[in-house]
């Protein structure tokens, strides 16, 4: 629980201890974020530590970092409360869809590139069984297409029941919420229809794929220098970033996820896991290019 929330429709801190929650020029704000969880967008409040880091506690605990509100009364004196959501696991028919055109596209894909797919392939021991199990030169891709909802804990153990099996764990998702994200190699793309999914049509890899680029920073530098914050006080020192395809000088050619079933499955692209520079704890994961010797 926690005396604030997140609201992801207005960006505003939202007090709950305030009488006005901290915003007197908002007189309908309690009545919205009372209203009951089927009248509203079930994500409009959000946990000031997810917010604020991209994590928190309760993912761990198998609960969503989205909120609700409910008002409790104790000894005649009435408090509003904030309580994280449970994480919604049945899927929508949309998301089912989904789901099951992006495991054939992943299958088609491998095939296409001359690679072996298995979908629903049950390990021996009964332990994993991958959406769509790719093997190629430089091992076996565990493919997960996840269109639901799932919960932190439940990607690190299907992760690394994988990586015990010998097999590097690829989740795939459409949303840049999902619990999944840097919590194991990832990739999202964009929110299409399924039809688009089952396509031929090009799906672009929008996060997940980077590529490494340094420069010495000079007044001259194409780039904002990343220690002071501004494009005309530059350090003078050298700089190394892990970039999007698109913020790459010149641009990247950007990945579609074809291209990735077979580039993970040969080697061209590898997972890669960073610490932050000034939070070790925090962990970026990306898939990114080989280096050749």
């Amino acid at each position: 629980m926690a005396n604030g929330v997140f609201h992801t429709g207005y960006s505003i801190t939202i007090e709950l201890t305030h009488p006005d929650l901290g915003h007197p020029d908002r007189p309908g704000l309690l009545d919205e974020i009372t209203q009951p969880m089927d009248q509203r967008d079930r994500e409009l409040l959000q946990c000031l530590q997810h917010h604020d880091t991209g994590r928190c506690q309760a993912e761990d605990d198998d609960r969503s970092p989205w909120m609700s509100i409910r008002r409790r009364t104790v000894n005649g004196q009435t408090t509003l409360v904030a309580a994280h959501l449970p994480v919604r696991t049945k899927a929508t028919a949309e998301e089912s869809d989904k789901h099951k055109a992006m495991k054939e596209r992943i299958a088609r894909a491998a095939h296409r590139h001359g690679l072996a797919a298995q979908t629903e392939a049950r390990s021996p021991d009964g332990k994993i069984r991958p959406d769509v199990l790719v093997t190629g030169p430089a091992g076996r891709i565990d493919w997960e297409a996840q269109y639901t909802p799932i919960t932190a804990s439940t990607v690190r153990r299907r992760s690394q029941a994988a990586a015990d099996h010998g097999i590097t764990p690829l989740w795939v998702t459409n949303s840049d919420r999902a619990a999944l994200i840097d919590r194991a190699p990832w990739a999202m793309v964009g929110d299409v229809p399924w039809q688009a999914i089952a396509s031929r049509n090009s799906l672009l890899v929008r996060a997940g794929v980077r590529h490494l680029k340094r420069w010495k920073c000079s007044r001259f530098s194409e780039r904002r220098c990343p220690t002071t914050g501004h494009d005309r006080q530059a350090c003078g020192r050298a700089h190394a970033l892990w970039e999007l395809p698109a913020l790459c000088i010149p641009q990247k050619h950007q990945t579609e996820i074809d291209e990735l079933v077979a580039a993970s499955a040969d080697g061209t692209y590898v997972p890669m896991r960073i610490p932050a520079q000034n939070k070790p704890h925090t962990i970026s994961r990306m898939w990114v290019p080989r280096r050749r010797p």
